[in-house]
């Protein structure tokens, strides 16, 4: 093992919980306890903050022998803040656990030191409060479960590596959010495994091991001795249930009677003594979260167990060797048939202590450590270069999905994959058509399809999405995709969103020609139009500029009178108590000083057609086309514009900056052959690494241009498929255009160098300090 740990030897790790764990009285303070010694172990210099700053013993003596610096006493507690002022950049990890403590120290970590941030998950405390609040029909504790599910959501936003004991909670907190870094480790782990237990025939009690001041146990308890026990006892009369736990409260205590000993509180070695005799251990659980240390114990004692399925919870592969009894009649069935059968018994005793062998030893746990510390390298890396960054908004289009609107004007089930699908080439060297690759021709419905999207921008560096909103005098189309992000919460993505507010028309340009669905103004309808956004404004995900909302309008131009729709929008923000909002204008036609219509700041369209760089007239001639294929290619050019990207590029940087608040956009590609049969603009030759070039340049003239909040780069689009116009993955580029973004985004610091593709891809209050025992 030393020649594995020797890449941490000497690093510093701060270790975090709610005070110095007491591993003989609370099953997580066991947990930490043993990870504090492996820590140790490996070489760490180990700092213990106890989020209560008090010296507890023998516990903190105890922590100081094994060469652990204790961070507390009232002097400390006084003037911690000033403690991570001075030794904030000294600490290379930072290892959480629990939320409160977690909450209260998280944003100094963040602002005052480069440590990588690791969040143990003993369990998760909305889920256990919510099952306790579904079996209690109890809405103050369902209340209780929200307000720890929000509290836990920004733990995991905010840190690197999140690390749970149960792999039921690793694919919950995977699902929703699929770009962070989540790993099951041991609970509990052991120097040497444990002997073979054979003396079924000397043993003979029942034992349950759990402080009740942890509502799941005193539930358990209450359970097995009124509805269970009873049962067993018909059958086993003189069976004895030894109850073992801290503080056993009066109810409990209550309970007891010849079948039921209240033991309370014991020592780690009278705690053995019990296991030595004990024939079964009951675990009755009917809510709770995590993976349960009496159960780990029970494996390592080699005593064979019956639980329910909340007990069984989160044990990988334990389906292998014991079900779940989870109404009395069958557990107290269970209980009776494998106390009576000695080769059931051995055969349950057996594969526990095998279990302890293959998964809980110290070596594995060194494994699951050194991972863990390895992704939080990565991670860490990952997040505070991109902090660094301008934050980067990627336009998003909602047409795919089908809607009733255009099933009329063009056909049953029509999205915008239908114009994507019929594109061809039109000439040498044109690139048509885009077939999408990861993600596939997808169909905004669906839930997991949004997340997915979110997780792919996400691992390269994009901040949000802006969604193109279509409103038309209280007519909403295309709003499916956002409204079910707002109402369902997922994905944990920022967003904000733009008015396109244009005519549809059948050319696909919000011009008059050919109207289907007309924009319609008035003052009325601009208070309806802002009321209704003001949802969207409130939620968390929601991007704002210097603390306020971000509404974009893609022509202002077509507004009667932008400076009065600006007025009234914001009179009716301030009404609502949102504040002041941040109106931003797109340059998509015209240009103005946003300040003169009551606008905040003006964004560059890319392409921008006042500087897209002369028509190219006619072919290329390559030398081998026959005269009928020249004069077809001729004749595409000649009906279409087509352009150079390389010049586009070179034209739209020369541009002089306005006075006004101006922010940049630039876009990968171009092509909307595939919506028009003439009059596309078809942009060649554009590549991930010229689109790379220039993104990097305007991200250098962003953060030397703007500050603050405002530092803001625009990427024309995420899923722009029928315009050519897309940062999601296709067959001929793959992820090269989501690369060259995270590098410019990165300042070409080359972050390849320390985390691969691949790894980037899959990265795809009250204390309860008595809730911390089982």
């Amino acid at each position: 093992m030393s020649e594995q740990v020797i890449p941490f030897r000497g690093k510093s790790i701060l270790f975090v919980d709610y005070a110095v764990p007491q591993y003989d009285s609370y099953a997580g303070s066991r947990t930490n306890f043993m990870y504090l010694e492996l820590l140790v172990q490996m070489g760490f210099k180990v700092i213990f903050l106890p989020a209560d700053f008090k010296r507890i013993e023998p516990y903190s003596t105890e922590l100081n022998e094994l060469g652990i610096e204790t961070l507390d006493g009232g002097k400390f507690r006084k003037n911690w803040e000033s403690w991570f002022k001075e030794h904030g950049q000294e600490i290379d990890y930072v290892f959480f656990n629990k939320p409160e403590p977690t909450n209260m120290f998280l944003e100094v970590v963040k602002r005052m030191t480069h440590a990588a941030i690791i969040y143990q998950c003993h369990d998760l405390h909305y889920l256990r409060l919510r099952r306790k609040a579904e079996i209690e029909g109890n809405e103050q504790v369902m209340a209780e479960a929200r307000r720890y599910e929000l509290m836990e959501d920004h733990i995991f936003q905010n840190c690197d590596v999140i690390l749970t004991f149960s792999s039921l909670e690793e694919e919950i907190i995977s699902s929703k959010y699929p770009h962070k870094k989540v790993l099951t480790v041991p609970l509990y782990f052991y120097a040497t495994a444990p002997d073979s237990v054979s003396d079924f025939s000397q043993r003979q009690d029942l034992i349950f091991v759990g402080g009740c001041a942890h509502t799941p146990n005193h539930d358990a308890v209450t359970w097995f001795c009124n509805d269970i026990l009873p049962l067993v006892v018909r059958k086993l009369p003189n069976v004895v249930i030894n109850l073992v736990g801290n503080h056993p409260p009066k109810d409990i205590r209550a309970l007891g009677s010849k079948n039921i000993c209240i033991m309370g509180g014991v020592s780690d070695e009278e705690l053995n003594q019990l296991y030595e005799r004990a024939r079964l251990t009951v675990i009755p659980l009917r809510f709770g979260a995590g993976v349960k240390g009496k159960m780990i114990e029970t494996f390592y004692n080699g005593v064979p167990f019956v639980s329910t399925a909340i007990g069984l919870e989160g044990i990988a592969g334990i389906e292998a060797f014991a079900s779940a009894q989870d109404d009395p009649v069958s557990f107290a069935d269970e209980v009776v048939a494998l106390y009576k059968d000695e080769q059931r018994w051995l055969k349950a005793s057996h594969a526990g202590s095998t279990y302890i062998s293959d998964h809980l030893t110290v070596e594995k746990a060194t494994e699951k450590m050194m991972d863990t510390l390895r992704n939080a390298d990565i991670q860490a890396t990952r997040r505070v270069e991109l902090s660094a960054a301008p934050r980067s908004i990627a336009f998003y289009l909602p047409q795919y999905h089908p809607i009733k609107e255009n099933d009329e004007w063009w056909g049953k089930g029509f999205t915008e994959w239908r114009n994507v699908g019929k594109a061809e080439s039109l000439f040498p060297g044109h690139y048509q058509p885009h077939v999408p690759a990861d993600l596939g021709f997808y169909d905004l419905r669906l839930e997991e399809t949004r997340i997915a999207q979110a997780a792919l921008a996400r691992a390269y560096g994009i901040h949000g999405f802006c969604f193109y909103h279509y409103w038309f005098n209280g007519r909403r189309l295309l709003e499916r995709p956002v409204e079910e992000i707002l109402s369902s919460g997922k994905p944990d993505f920022p967003f904000c969103l733009c008015w396109a507010n244009e005519n549809w028309t059948r050319r696909w340009d919000g011009e008059d020609q050919h109207v289907l669905m007309e924009m319609e103004y008035s003052e009325e309808d601009d208070r309806a139009h802002i009321r209704d956004l003001f949802r969207f404004f409130k939620d968390e995900r929601y991007i704002k500029i210097n603390g306020k909302p971000l509404f974009m309008v893609y022509r202002t131009e077509n507004l009667p009178d932008p400076a009065r729709t600006a007025e009234v929008w914001r009179e009716e923000a301030r009404k609502e108590g949102i504040g002041e909002l941040y109106l931003m204008r797109v340059e998509s036609i015209g240009k103005c000083d946003p300040e003169t219509i009551g606008f905040d700041a003006a964004l560059e369209f890319a392409p921008d057609w006042w500087n897209k760089g002369p028509k190219i007239e006619s072919y290329p001639a390559q030398g081998y086309e026959t005269p009928e294929e020249l004069e077809a290619y001729n004749e595409v050019y000649a009906n279409n514009y087509v352009h150079s990207y390389d010049t586009l590029v070179e034209t739209m940087l020369a541009k002089p900056v306005p006075s006004y608040k101006w922010m940049r956009c630039v876009t990968p590609s171009w092509d909307n052959s595939a919506r028009r049969k003439e009059g596309a603009h078809i942009f060649l030759d554009a590549e991930p690494k010229k689109y790379r070039k220039w993104l990097s340049k305007i991200v250098a003239e962003t953060k030397q241009r703007l500050s603050g909040d405002e530092q803001v780069v625009f990427l024309n689009a995420w899923n722009e498929w029928a315009e050519g116009n897309h940062l999601e993955p296709d067959l001929k580029w793959g992820r090269a255009y989501l690369e060259a973004t995270r590098d410019a985004l990165l300042q070409e610091k080359e972050l390849t160098k320390q985390v691969s593709t691949e790894e980037l891809a899959n990265s795809s209050v009250q204390p309860l300090l008595q809730e911390d025992g089982e």
